[in-house]
């Protein structure tokens, strides 16, 4: 997914490609570029969705279980962004900022985790829980088996308890960006997460 891949409703809505300008975007921070981006450099608004679109979508689909809603979310989110440039204040991290904002948007939406988290939660040790023996099996059953598993086990979490462990595990974020991105509180998230990993674990 790129932002060429973007569903366009309205073709005057995004900058369109420029000339290319003197950073380089591959190396550019989130300072500089969101900066370069509130004061209106197409090429920076460019590089900014080129950089984070992709990963909205991925964090979006764990909010809602539709695809197009959430192209249609993250775009009128880019497209918001653009509108309100210059009344935007500063952030030194881009991908917070626009977890938070996309969130936002996609609060009331029910939603449904549709990944193979399962597999890769098993597969951290970061939160000092043991990951049971049964999961060295894993390997051995087919990938089919193992993403009927996941989605068995993970529709019994709660939304809070699914956006929280992806957050964690897919994101690999630290508790206290997570807590940020909920609005909740650094022992909220934990107890979140943890029984999340207890409930699986059973």
């Amino acid at each position: 997914m790129t932002a060429d891949s973007l569903p366009r409703t309205d073709q005057d809505q995004l900058p369109k490609r420029g000339k290319v300008h003197s950073f380089r975007p591959e190396y550019i921070g989130d300072v500089v570029l969101w900066n370069a981006f509130r004061n209106g450099d197409e090429q920076a608004f460019i590089t900014l969705i080129d950089r984070f679109v992709k990963t909205l979508y991925n964090y979006g689909i764990k909010l809602h279980p539709d695809g197009d809603t959430v192209k249609d979310a993250v775009q009128e989110l880019f497209i918001d962004l653009w509108k309100n440039r210059r009344n935007l204040g500063e952030t030194d991290s881009i991908k917070l900022y626009l977890y938070k904002s996309l969130r936002r948007k996609l609060i009331r939406m029910k939603s449904t985790l549709a990944s193979r988290l399962f597999t890769k939660l098993l597969s951290h040790h970061a939160t000092g829980v043991d990951v049971p023996h049964e999961s060295l099996l894993i390997e051995e059953q087919s990938f089919a088996e193992k993403r009927q598993q996941a989605m068995h086990l993970l529709d019994q979490l709660t939304k809070r308890q699914r956006e929280a462990v992806f957050l964690r595990y897919f994101e690999e974020m630290e508790y206290e960006k997570i807590a940020s991105i909920m609005d909740l509180s650094k022992q909220v998230v934990y107890n979140l997460v943890n029984k999340a990993i207890q409930s699986l674990k059973k």
